[in-house]
């Protein structure tokens, strides 16, 4: 009997070749589709990262501009692919360019795709540019009490801080339209109001800038000093308040240099020059930004 003939090994090589090959490219086009759709959502979260880091340090304009790129890469995402995530990023981006309705709309369909927390989001943001409109046709009363209810019950940090600032500004706004007593009373009740919020977000610089400025308002200036070292320290959401802040600062100065002893603010004047040479102002009077 003759023998089975065997294939021979350049034949058996190029068949394992070829079934190599077909394997890589499939493997390649997997690889390929993976990092197509991770591309356009990593990049909205990368865009949005570099965002927030130039609105930190008050280079809005920039952080506009990433804001809106931030829109466009999640938007692009989402046309082609829907997810939470997607339209989470779509949300974050809308609300730090003021579009409340957008954003509302986009926590929604993030939060029906499974992102729990986004169903809350969307109902404070609408809630809130509910009430940016009261304000802006004269109606405070429902207004301050939307942003009252935000400030106390909401879980989207940036959206309740804000909402608390506004609390803050009207209370303070009617002031001059009540008696001494009713202010002294306002004063007291809003000092409790922002020490509640501290005491659930102590590291928010903004609230220690609204104590600071109430306890001013008190003519508590060493106090209302230390607050607002606090609010410079742990960073403000915009260089308008972090200016504000820095002249209420240069007033506390002013007004204990009046009203203190000379042996006691002696003591004083040595702490405050430890934290103007750590800001970097080249007098007690001049903050940095004055010089720029």
């Amino acid at each position: 009997m003759g023998t089975k003939r065997q294939p021979f090994p350049e034949k058996l090589l190029s068949e394992t070749n070829l079934k190599l090959s077909v394997q890589t490219v499939i493997i390649l086009s997997l690889v390929v589709m993976l990092m197509a759709c991770a591309s356009s959502l990593s990049q909205a979260k990368l865009t949005l990262a570099q965002a927030q880091v130039l609105e930190r340090s008050f280079q809005t304009e920039q952080a506009l501009a990433l804001y809106r790129r931030t829109l466009n890469e999640a938007s692009r995402e989402v046309r082609k692919r829907p997810s939470a995530q997607g339209y989470l990023m779509k949300g974050l981006a809308e609300f730090k360019l003021s579009r409340w309705a957008d954003a509302a709309q986009s926590f929604s369909l993030a939060a029906s795709l499974g992102e729990d927390k986004a169903e809350s989001w969307a109902k404070e943001v609408s809630l809130y540019g509910l009430a940016l409109s009261f304000e802006e046709q004269g109606l405070e009363k429902p207004a301050v009490r939307l942003f009252s209810i935000l400030s106390e019950k909401g879980k989207f940090s940036p959206l309740t801080r804000a909402s608390l600032g506004k609390v803050i500004d009207h209370r303070l706004g009617s002031l001059n339209d009540n008696p001494s007593s009713q202010q002294d009373k306002i004063l007291s009740d809003s000092i409790k109001i922002v020490e509640k919020a501290l005491a659930d977000d102590p590291g928010c610089g903004f609230y220690h800038y609204l104590l600071s400025q109430l306890l001013s308002h008190q003519e508590k200036y060493q106090e209302s000093f230390e607050e607002a070292v606090m609010a410079r320290e742990l960073g403000l959401p915009s260089e308008e308040i972090h200016r504000d802040n820095d002249n209420q600062i240069i007033f506390c100065y002013r007004s204990l240099k009046q009203s203190m002893e000379q042996a006691e603010f002696t003591q004083f004047n040595k702490t405050y020059k430890n934290w103007i040479q750590r800001w970097k102002w080249p007098d007690e009077q001049t903050p940095d930004w004055k010089r720029r």
